[in-house]
């Protein structure tokens, strides 16, 4: 059923689907040729494999396989949203064993049906042409279909062209473009203006806000009338999600030839000046708040472009939904009003994603049901928004913040709705006022910085592209693909090493595998497979193998009891709760972990480390030292993480064995760090292995000066796991929270 659902959608797509035809036919006469099984069973899978590629790519951006197909063909990405197409992947892996084995069974099967022909013919005066004849008539054809304007050789060619360009000095990349007296980070001055909420809305486009879908967008519909609205295209290099971020950061299609995203990984510095650097340099804080941060080189390219904090499910907790994120952006805003620094806070949403949303039952509460789960996260959306809104009103924020609402792209895939509504674009809305924006004509992702900059009123002499070309900018990005490629990879300073590329082990590797004081226990460790159990069974499991330092997320319960949780919405999940949130001490005590595992009190954490006391603990999420220290069994054998510095020197003077300054602490130290760091007293610091590469000079002075750190974030990217961190990066760091480890095996 849900294969006739996908062919019906492509049904429209005539000259796409007459390719994949003759694609197949091709496929199918080269298969015939092959004698050799071992040979054949290679080729067709190879072929059958091109074929499933072409169709995804056709099923999702709506043309043969370009750029934006390749920029997301990477493990990292595939695995980032396995939650979101575990239908279409299971539906593409089936129509790929099936292609593969009739390809393979291509010999016999046209054997078959050429001696049907022949027998239907024989009985008439029409003669079959020879089998060769045939097959070469098959092949001929094929090409020359699939070569004319819109076929699969052509786009093939215009993909491998935009692969191909010659590298060039950022200067050069400039002058080509005609960017002269551009202005780079490092000369960038700017004056602070009002505080910036950017709220990018996932595949949300206008057609939502129209008289036909009006009953699912009505907090929208009603500030399209009351604020700044703008109908907005999208342009060539910012179809995807984070070629929507660049361009909305620095006003640049994303295109960065052979390397894609992955640019960014081994990115630490920009020559590329972005909104970013202009919002630092006026003083400003700057945040971004998102769901899953490590997909498509989000994380990479934000730290690049000096974003000071992100915030994730990884500190937000797991589900993370939309309405979390909105939940995560009141505390921020809350938290930067009360400072005197002006702040700047992007929102990426993600429940609307092609193709059928991330559902929230939590929203039922808010949202009447709609026809598809698409339009009920839709309206779920427009619903938080409002709220959002009606938040900052309360709270006067919009008396000095200028919002900015806008979709990242248009919707991916086959929209017949969305098409039966009009012409199909993107919308900008703000509550700016209208003469702080000198833009005119048509607007494009490209002319986002530019809006973000005027809007805020910030005096700035950052420049962008747009402020260079006076032709329409979607037909100038057309005709300068090659010298937008070079001024991208030119723009991005990388490390010069190979150990980024391709890995070298470390000399110390055998003495790193087996020292204990590099390694903890992340949420007590793994236990059978599980992880985040924070239970007593994992804390056993990990001292058997060999930990001496465990982390345990501590929390509180309803009546103000220290437990070990990650969170109260993953305790919930993992236990079968469900009743009120955050439970009461008594419920938390009664729930088993994945039915089996025990939870952990603070009478259990120390009773078990009064029974190991070569043991430390090393805490999470909890943020008050004075209140845990005297809970806790043995300050001596305590570590916490935590989250800012008022909290890091009460810890110090608390005397527990290290207080560990987070990431967030860290961003926010002003002027020389290490010497901040020095003056806390502190020995140890927990950062993303994400920020490391970023950041690399920082992560060098840390180690020069006697500072440890551990890193977390390990298993979060496809193959990167304990083993790879120590055989190939813990020469820069210290150590790094571990979710499996067995020094015994190890």
């Amino acid at each position: 059923m849900y294969i006739l659902s996908i062919l019906s959608q492509l049904s429209d797509l005539r000259i796409e689907l007459l390719n994949l035809l003759f694609l197949f036919a091709l496929s199918f006469v080269i298969c015939t040729w092959i004698s050799r099984k071992v040979l054949r069973i290679t080729v067709s899978g190879l072929l059958s494999l091109f074929l499933c590629f072409e169709l995804v790519s056709i099923y999702f951006v709506k043309t043969f396989i370009g750029y934006e197909f390749y920029v997301h063909l990477n493990l990292r990405d595939i695995v980032g949203m396995l939650d979101i197409y575990v239908v279409q992947g299971t539906v593409i892996i089936l129509i790929w064993g099936l292609l593969w084995w009739f390809l393979f069974q291509a010999p016999r099967v046209f054997r078959i049906i050429f001696d049907k022909l022949n027998g239907v013919t024989g009985r008439t005066s029409v003669k079959m042409p020879h089998k060769n004849v045939f097959r070469w008539g098959v092949v001929l054809i094929s090409v020359f279909v699939m070569s004319m304007q819109g076929g699969i050789i052509q786009a093939a060619g215009s993909f491998f062209a935009s692969m191909n360009v010659e590298g060039k000095s950022f200067l050069k990349a400039l002058e080509d473009l005609g960017m002269k007296d551009y202005v780079s980070p490092q000369d960038v001055w700017a004056e602070k203006g009002k505080n910036i909420i950017a709220i990018s809305l996932e595949s949300y486009e206008r057609g939502y806000l129209s008289q036909k879908m009006r009953h699912l967008t009505p907090e929208l519909r009603s500030l399209k009338n009351r604020w700044r609205y703008y109908e907005m295209e999208q342009n060539n290099g910012a179809k995807w999600t984070s070629g929507s971020l660049y361009a909305s950061l620095v006003g640049l299609p994303a295109y960065f030839g052979v390397e894609g995203n992955s640019i960014f990984q081994n990115s630490f510095h920009s020559q590329i000046s972005g909104v970013s650097h202009a919002l630092k340099k006026a003083g400003y804080r700057v945040k971004y708040i998102t769901s899953k941060a490590a997909y498509s080189g989000t994380q990479e390219m934000l730290y690049t472009f000096q974003f000071d904090e992100i915030v994730d499910r990884d500190i937000i907790g797991r589900p993370c939904h939309d309405k979390d994120l909105f939940e995560q952006a009141k505390k921020e805003i809350k938290a930067s009003l009360s400072q005197n620094d002006p702040f700047a806070i992007y929102i990426s949403t993600l429940d609307t994603h092609f193709p059928d949303g991330k559902y929230d039952a939590r929203m039922e509460k808010y949202v009447s049901p709609q026809a598809t789960n698409i339009e009920f996260m839709v309206s779920a959306v427009d619903y938080l928004l409002g709220d959002f809104i009606d938040y900052l009103k309360e709270q006067n924020v919009l008396d000095n913040t200028v919002v900015y609402i806008y979709p990242d792209h248009l919707k991916m895939g086959m929209t017949s709705k969305l098409r039966e509504i009009g012409e199909r674009g993107l919308f900008f809305l703000t509550n700016a006022e209208k003469k702080s924006f000198t833009k005119t004509g048509p607007l494009y992702q490209v002319d986002l910085p530019r809006m973000f900059i005027d809007g805020a009123g910030i005096s700035t002499n950052v420049k962008f592209l747009t402020d260079y070309v006076s032709e329409d900018i979607e037909h100038f990005i057309d005709q300068n693909m090659h010298h937008l490629i070079a001024l991208n990879q030119a723009g991005l300073q990388r490390y010069e090493s190979e150990e980024l590329k391709i890995p070298v082990v470390s000399a110390n590797y055998d003495e790193y595998v087996k020292d204990t004081s590099r390694f903890i226990a992340h949420a007590g460790g793994m236990i059978d497979g599980y992880k985040y159990t924070n239970s007593l069974e994992a804390l056993n499991e990990s001292y058997q193998k060999g930990f001496r330092l465990f982390e345990l997320d501590i929390i509180e319960t309803s009546d103000g009891h220290f437990v070990a949780a990650h969170d109260w919405e993953h305790w919930a999940e993992i236990t079968g709760y469900e009743g009120t949130l955050p439970p009461s001490f008594q419920k938390f005590r009664e729930q088993k972990i994945y039915k089996k595992f025990s939870p952990l009190t603070m009478d259990g954490i120390n009773q078990w480390f009064k029974n190991h006391q070569e043991a430390i603990l090393v805490t999470d999420k909890i943020n008050k030292p004075i209140e845990f220290a005297a809970a806790f069994v043995d300050k001596g054998r305590l570590m916490m993480e935590l989250f800012d510095k008022s909290a890091v020197r009460t810890a110090v003077k608390a005397g527990i064995k290290g207080a560990i300054p987070s990431q967030v602490v860290v961003d926010n130290l002003k002027g020389n760090k290490i010497d901040k760091l020095k003056e806390l007293g502190v020995a140890y610091v927990a950062i993303s292995r994400n920020y490391v590469s970023p950041n690399m000079e920082l992560i060098r002075k840390l180690k020069n000066n006697g500072i440890k750190v551990f890193v977390y974030h390990i298993n979060f990217d496809p193959l990167i796991d304990e083993n790879y961190v120590v055989r190939y990066e813990l020469d820069n760091v210290y150590g790094i929270y571990a979710d499996e480890w067995n020094f015994y095996q190890n």
